[in-house]
């Protein structure tokens, strides 16, 4: 039994710092921002994709080794360098500090672990097989990718607008928002929703309101 726990965290409160210049510590920007993070990165060079990431997003760097100290105040740190050794200090030295770290390719020397994850919106589905096989986790991800469609995204963005509607409402009446929400998202609902029929998905929608 996996001992993980599994939390999906709010990136815009939190302060992440990413040690390194290649092409991991580039996927961990990449998903860091992706996230809506704005990571901070410590590395003498940085890839092509890295630097032009960084330049678009504004996002500081420092473009040097990682020193003594470079890990405080942060609360997430990615220790994603090319030297174990390096890695492990940033791991240290992070955790000192009171923040979580991560290691690239040492799963038992990390706090957390991020994981395959499918982002539609603001849907977010993540796996992880708690550092057993990243290609099972990859394999997963590819199928719930079928299922988890951009026109689920789009429905759940629609949902974010009814449910103020529905606030407005029935301030005061949960036991009727509750009704209203498991009368609106039915299997068929669903159904339309992963197969991209908008049209449908807003039908459905304005009969539930249109019936309350």
């Amino acid at each position: 039994m996996s001992a993980l726990y599994p939390l999906l965290v709010d990136l815009r409160r939190v302060r992440a710092l990413v040690v390194g210049g290649g092409a991991v510590a580039t996927r961990k920007v990449e998903g860091l921002v992706e996230a809506g993070g704005r990571p901070e990165v410590v590395a003498p060079e940085l890839t092509p994709e890295l630097r032009s990431l960084a330049e678009r997003e504004g996002l500081p760097c420092r473009l040097r080794p990682y020193r003594t100290g470079d890990a405080a105040g942060f609360r997430l740190v990615f220790a994603a360098t090319d030297d174990p050794e390096v890695n492990a200090r940033v791991a240290r030295e992070a955790t000192e500090a009171g923040a979580l770290a991560s290691v690239a390719d040492a799963g038992a020397e990390s706090d957390f672990h991020v994981p395959a994850t499918v982002r539609r919106g603001e849907v977010v589905v993540s796996l992880s097989t708690g550092g057993a096989s990243p290609l099972l986790s990859r394999r997963l991800r590819e199928r719930v990718e079928a299922l988890v469609t951009p026109g689920v995204g789009r429905a759940a963005g629609r949902l974010e607008e009814v449910r103020e509607e529905v606030r407005a409402r029935w301030p005061a009446d949960e036991a009727r928002r509750r009704a209203f929400w498991f009368d609106l998202i039915t299997p068929d609902f669903l159904e339309n929703a992963i197969e991209g029929r908008d049209e449908e998905v807003e039908a459905r929608i304005s009969r539930c309101l249109s019936q309350s």
